[in-house]
Order: structure tokens, then sequence, then C-alpha cells
């Protein structure tokens, strides 16, 4: 049997909780960037990735999506692979595990991969790229959240 977060001496629940602390937070931090960055909406955000001549705004490049791409697989990928390594570990129900485990990696890849696939084969995949971020910003504060129960709750 595996040790559950509870379980774990409070120098073991510290970073945890912390680290819960992290992703919580991290999905509000990212919802404000983007907003200053793109605006509100499909339209601010269509401008934002496609360029518009009439604001001179130039569209987003293959480089610059590729910068972007290559920081997110990296960083999303240590953060994702951490949370959900902690969430089996959490007392939450298996199913619950690994609906979560498997939301965070799989919208974490819309996450990464859809803007660009947006950008350079069809505009309508905006409305499943916004879809993605709900769900992935979700997936990410509900694990925190179970996290943070296991740090506060007793051992049995």
């Amino acid at each position: 049997m595996f040790p559950r977060i509870k379980d774990f001496p409070a120098e073991l629940k510290l970073p945890v909780f912390f680290f819960s602390l992290y992703c919580l937070f991290g999905p509000f931090v990212n919802l404000a960037y983007h907003i200053s960055k793109k605006g509100v909406g499909i339209d601010n955000a269509l401008r934002y990735y496609f360029g518009s001549e009439a604001e001179m705004i130039p569209p987003q490049s293959l480089v610059s999506f590729l910068e972007v791409m290559h920081f997110h697989t990296w960083a999303q990928a240590s953060v994702i692979f951490i949370l959900s390594s902690l969430l089996g570990l959490s007392s939450a129900g298996r199913k619950i595990k690994m609906f979560l485990i498997l939301s965070l990696f799989v919208s974490s890849m819309g996450h990464i991969f859809l803007p660009s696939l947006m950008r350079f084969i069809s505009a309508k995949l905006i409305y499943l790229l916004f879809l993605d971020t709900v769900f992935f910003s979700a997936s990410i504060i509900f694990s925190s959240l179970i996290l943070l129960k296991d740090v506060f709750s007793k051992k049995e």
C-alpha cells in the first residue's frame, strides 16, 4: 500500500502545502496574463492570434508559437507530473484520481498545441481552446484542493 499524504509527517506536508497553493493560484495568474495580452472574448483572442490590418497588429508567427510551446512543454510536464504523482498519494477515490490525472495530461497537451493548430489549421478551434483552458484550469484547481484537504487531514 502506498503512503497517503494525510499520513505524512509535517516536514513532508509542508512542501505539498506550498506546491498545492502554487498550483491553486496558477490558473488565476494565467487568466490575468491572457486577459492582459489578448483581452476578453473570442474576437479579441482571434485578433491576437491572426492580427488585424486595421489596428496594425501583426499575426502570431510560427516562431512565436514554437517559443511558447517549447517552454510550456517542459514546464507544464514537470508541474503536471508532480501534481499527478501527489494526487496519486491522496485519499481521493481511485476513479476521481484517474479522471483528474488523465484530464491534467490531456488538457495540458491541448493547452500546448491548440493555439498553433487554431492559427494554422482552423480558426474554429478557438472554441475548443477556450473549453480546454477552462477544463485544464478546473483540473488543476480541483487537484490542488484535494491535496490541501489531505494536508490538513489527521492521520488515521
